[in-house]
């Protein structure tokens, strides 16, 4: 049981609130929209920043040698530190891989257009997943922190008690421990961005929230007012890994204060069309999905096409008596299958 860090800075800082999202939707719920789209980094953003990840351990391999290993009899405290270092970043390590496996598993690769409850029901789990994440790196970073402290504490009171040698010494160990903080207190600013930064498009608005450590700032813009939505890949490696950038333009751009970007997006080409697809709240599409689902699963559905009212009633009572089949579809299914699935349910709020 860890302490809430998280509860913590969101009562100190009220533009800090990891489940910021969860509240939008539930608020989009209750005024009527029943399908979004919900737009996160991708995870690959949480692997490109792990260069910091490389020079923490690589510090921390050099801070534990001298600490114990540079001296010909390392004297207990100093063992100590040398061990409670390397369990602050073996434990470090072990939290940021299980957070971005999580990460993967709730948040999927490309964006998609869901029922707005899957999407209220995953942004929980996924709240959950970056509190613990959140919460445990902050202990961390403490711990850090003390032992920095303590080792500058000790390098000034060796002046006194021994050799100069030993001051400087201990200088350095201080100073590659400053360096880790730095490190530390970067990748976790970069992965409040990956989560906490995020976008809801609604048929005729898409709304940007952007976090910044615990300062966050929230812009909307309506479909009338988009000039054009571009997809990029700004480098070889994105393009080869199928990640990039997507930009949304108003009529009212003058001085790029129309412009609103999303980046480390998976997909950006497809992403653009489910964006405009929701925009302009293009049913057609998900009618299609839904009718090669109906086709696969006849003999258990019994209802071949959702193009009749007649049929489309016929749906919807069948899923109110067999939802629990449906589920079971959803979760034996591929990619493809779950998302007709999920647009099966959409269709069937209209």
């Amino acid at each position: 049981m860890f302490i809430n860090f998280s509860s913590i800075i969101s009562w100190m800082f009220k533009s800090f609130d990891i489940s910021g999202d969860t509240k939008l939707l539930e608020k989009l719920e209750k005024d009527g929209d029943r399908f979004v789209m919900i737009i996160k980094k991708h995870w690959i953003y949480s692997i490109i920043i792990s260069w910091r990840i490389f020079f923490v351990i690589l510090i921390a391999c050099v801070n534990v040698y001298l600490l114990a290993f540079w001296q010909i009899n390392p004297d207990t405290i100093t063992i100590s530190i040398a061990t409670l270092l390397s369990l602050n970043v073996i434990w470090w390590l072990i939290i940021v891989a299980i957070y971005i496996g999580r990460f993967r598993r709730i948040q999927g690769n490309k964006p998609y257009v869901e029922d707005i409850y899957f999407a209220i029901a995953k942004s929980k789990h996924s709240d959950e997943a970056f509190v613990n994440f959140f919460n445990q790196t902050i202990l961390l970073l403490i711990l850090l922190f003390i032992i920095t402290i303590f080792t500058l504490f000790t390098s000034i009171t060796s002046i006194f008690l021994s050799s100069g040698s030993h001051f400087s010494f201990g200088i350095i160990n201080a100073f590659l421990l400053i360096i880790q903080l730095g490190l530390f207190y970067g990748y976790l600013n970069a992965m409040i961005n990956q989560e906490m930064d995020f976008k809801v498009v609604v048929p005729g608005q898409i709304l940007f929230y952007n976090q910044r450590w615990v300062f966050g700032d929230s812009q909307s813009m309506n479909a009338d007012k988009i000039k054009t939505i571009n997809a990029t890949h700004p480098w070889l490696f994105s393009s080869f890994i199928n990640y990039g950038n997507i930009i949304v333009l108003t009529e009212w751009d003058q001085g790029w204060n129309g412009q609103m970007d999303m980046d480390y997006i998976w997909d950006p080409m497809g992403t653009v069309k489910e964006i405009q697809r929701v925009l302009a709240k293009d049913f057609s599409g998900m009618e299609q999905d839904v009718n090669l689902l109906l086709q696969k699963f006849s003999a258990q559905i019994g209802i071949e096409n959702i193009d009749t009212p007649e049929n489309k009633e016929r749906l919807r009572e069948f899923v109110k008596n067999n939802d629990s089949l449906l589920q079971e579809i959803f979760k034996n299914g591929d990619v493809e299958t779950k998302q007709e699935v999920r647009e099966l349910y959409i269709l069937l709020q209209e």
